[in-house]
Parts: structure tokens; sequence; C-alpha cells
């Protein structure tokens, strides 16, 4: 005996993914005095956070099936946190944060990309394990970090620290002032405004800067073990600037590069301008390349 049309259609409809059906909304709304703390940690799915004018934090979107939403808040803290079902893997929470001007925000996830733009936060920090993370807006102070995922940054902030283990480290559109960037075999580029202490390193990523540039006495450190070396700095820059390699070539528009007569390696020790502040560059076995613009 055939099965009739109705009858497949029912059994296909009962066949769909459950999680369609499963799905539940969220759509939570609380007060929060100004300068709080907000906290969001989700494991999987999707984090998107925007900023607004009001006095309160709303999150909204869908939890998948099993998921519960925990919430805790008081007048100065939010906390929403995601909890998963022991041992039931199925498809992450889509959650989107507005959060208001001057608020402390932490929003930390495993697979999760995070997706913040539009705010103007008092602290920024993210954490991922291997979701990509992209930042926009402003911050007084920003720690991203991630594990394998990448860090995309065009925050306007004056104190920034960038961490990844395998992940690409991109950051432009206004950082300066206090700048810390670290990954193992990632590459980093940079764009900054003008900078007072800049630390980068990488083992095996490539390492590129460009800076508008250095603050009377300030400080640049640029480290990599197997990776090339890039820095552009204006003309105006006033430091003693110091590069060594052990098997990499150094080309500078400024000063001398020095090559032991005898054993790899080669060396530079220059002054730009009144030699204000200080610029060292370590590559063991990469290349270094410092320029200096509008010359």
């Amino acid at each position: 005996m055939k099965p009739s049309l109705r009858n497949l259609l029912a059994a296909t409809l009962l066949l769909a993914p459950l999680s369609a059906f499963a799905q539940s909304a969220v759509n939570q709304r609380l007060p929060l005095s100004s300068g709080g703390r907000v906290e969001l940690n989700n494991i999987a799915g999707a984090v998107t956070v925007r900023g607004w004018d009001r006095n309160e934090v709303q999150l909204t979107g869908t939890l998948g099936d099993g998921q519960r939403l925990d919430v805790e808040n008081s007048t100065n803290r939010v906390q929403f946190k995601v909890v998963y079902p022991q041992g039931h893997s199925n498809r992450g929470a889509t959650l989107e944060l507005r959060v208001p001007r001057a608020a402390q925000l932490q929003a930390s996830t495993v697979s999760a990309g995070i997706d913040v733009a539009d705010v103007d936060l008092r602290r920024l920090q993210t954490t991922t394990v291997s979701g990509a993370i992209t930042v926009n807006g402003k911050a007084d102070e920003a720690e991203i970090s991630s594990v394998s995922g990448s860090i995309r940054s065009q925050l306007r902030t004056p104190r920034l620290e960038l961490r990844t283990v395998s992940g690409g480290i991109n950051s432009s559109g206004g950082s300066g002032g206090e700048v810390t960037a670290n990954t193992v075999s990632g590459g980093i580029n940079l764009d900054l405004t003008s900078v007072q202490r800049l630390n980068a390193e990488t083992v095996s990523g490539n390492l590129g800067v460009r800076s508008a540039g250095l603050q009377p006495g300030g400080r640049i450190s640029l480290q990599t073990v197997s990776a090339p070396v890039a820095l552009t700095l204006p003309a105006r820059t006033s430091a003693q600037l110091k590069v060594s390699t052990f098997s990499g070539d150094i080309k500078s528009d400024v000063g001398q590069v020095e090559r032991p007569r005898y054993g790899p390696g080669s060396s530079l020790d220059a002054r730009i301008g009144s030699g204000d502040g200080d610029i060292s560059i370590n590559a063991h076995s990469g290349d270094v390349r410092v320029s200096l613009s509008g010359r």
C-alpha cells in the first residue's frame, strides 16, 4: 500500500529539524547605573553588541533546544549566562546586546564570534577560544583576546591590549597611547595614532607597525623569532633606535647597519631627531625594515 500525499506531508513535518521548533526567544531589559558592569557568557552561536543612549541593558535573540538564560542583576551590575544541557550538542544561542554609554562590558564565548560596534565604553573586555572578534567604537581601555580566532579592531582607545595564540591581529582606526599585541603563529598588523608605550611580539607571524608618532619619552619594543618586522614612523620622530638580528637583514632610512666580520648577525644603533624616546627591535631570523615617512 502506497502512502498518501497527506501522510507524506505529515511525516515530512514531523522529521523537520527540531531546532526550528525548539528555539526560545530572549527579550530582557534591565536598568543599569552610569559606569555599571555588563557581563555576557555564551558558548556557541553568535554575539552582537551595540551601544545606545539609554540607562539600561537589553538582550534579545534566540536560545537553542534545552538552553536556558541565567540572569543576575543589581543597580551596578547585570550578568547574562547561557546554560547548555549537559552532554547535549546543539546549535548555539544567537544574541544581541545593547549597552549604555560609559558602561563596563565583559563578553566571553567559546566558539561564538563576537561583534562589537557603535559603543562608547569605560572598559571593554572580550574573550573567545575559536570565535573571531571584531570591535569598533570607543573605549577608555580595552582587552581583547582569542586562542585561534582572529581579532580585528577599529577601536578608538588610549589603552589597548590584543592577544591571540594562532589568530591574526589587525588594528586600525585610532588606537594609540599604550598598546600591547602578542601572538604565537598569527600575524600582527597595527596602524596606530601617536604611541607612548608599544610592545608587540610574535613567534612566527609577520609583524607590521605604522604609527603617527612617538610621544616624548615614549618607548617601542618589537620582537619576533622567525618572522620579518616592518616599522614605519614619521620623519619628525625623536628616539634612539636599536635593531638586532641573528640571521636576518636590516634595512633602515636612518643609521648605518653593522655586520660582524666573522659570524652571523647584524645590528643598528642610530639616533632619530634628538633621541628623546627609545625604539628596540629584535628579530632572531627575520628581516627588519625601518621607514621614516615624510622625508
